[in-house]
C-alpha cells in the first residue's frame, strides 16, 4: 500500500495489508499493490515488466480533483487480467472511484481490490476467503451483458419496418 496522495482510509489499507500479509504466508507469494499518486503524468509502474504474480491498482488524482484508476498485471498474470477483463473491472469501478465523497472513493478501492484478489486468488487456485466474490458476481462484472445482438435484432426491425413505410408511401403516390 502506497497512499502518495492521503486518500486512502484505515479500512482500506488494512483490507490491503491483511490480504497481502496473508499472501506472503503463500508458496507463490503474490501480491495486489494499491498505489495512490497526485498529478502522475506515467501511472505505469516501473518495475511491472519485471515482475511476477504483481497486480498494480493505481489511482492517479489530478489537480482538479478528479480521481482516475489504472490496473496492471505482470505478465504472467495477463491470461487472467486481459485487455477486456481490465476495461470491464474499471468500468464497472469507475463511478465509485471518481467520487467527491470519500466513503464512495474507498468503496470503490475495496471493490477494485476485491475483484483483483478474487482473479489471483483463482489463477493461483487458492481457497476462497471472506474477500473473494462469487462466481456470479465477478462474472457480473468481468463478462457484462453483451448487448451488441438485441441491438443488431432492434436495428433490423426498424430498418424491415422502414421500408415497408417507404413502399407503403410509393405505391400510394403511384395510384394517385
Amino acid at each position: 500500500m502506497q497512499d502518495n496522495a492521503g486518500i486512502i482510509d484505515s479500512d482500506t489499507a488494512k483490507m490491503v495489508n491483511q490480504k497481502n500479509a496473508k499472501y506472503q504466508k503463500t508458496s507463490e507469494h503474490p501480491i495486489v499493490i494499491v498505489e495512490t499518486l497526485r498529478n502522475a503524468k506515467r501511472t505505469q509502474p516501473d518495475g511491472l515488466s519485471k515482475a511476477t504474480k504483481t497486480v498494480y491498482i493505481v489511482i492517479n488524482v489530478q489537480k482538479d480533483g478528479t480521481k482516475r484508476a489504472f490496473l496492471y498485471s505482470s505478465s504472467d498474470l495477463h491470461s487472467q487480467f486481459t485487455a477486456q477483463v481490465r476495461a470491464n473491472i474499471l468500468s464497472h469501478t469507475a463511478s465509485k472511484i471518481a467520487a467527491d465523497d470519500t466513503v464512495a472513493f474507498n468503496e470503490g478501492v475495496q471493490e477494485l481490490f476485491k475483484i483483483s484478489v478474487t482473479l489471483v486468488d483463482q489463477s493461483m487456485s487458492f481457497k476462497k476467503d471472506s474477500l473473494d466474490l462469487s462466481s456470479e458476481e465477478l462474472n457480473r462484472v468481468i463478462k457484462p451483458a453483451d448487448l451488441r445482438i438485441p441491438i443488431m435484432c432492434a436495428l433490423i426491425v426498424l430498418i424491415v419496418a422502414l421500408i415497408v413505410f417507404l413502399r407503403y408511401i410509393v405505391k400510394r403516390q403511384l395510384q394517385k
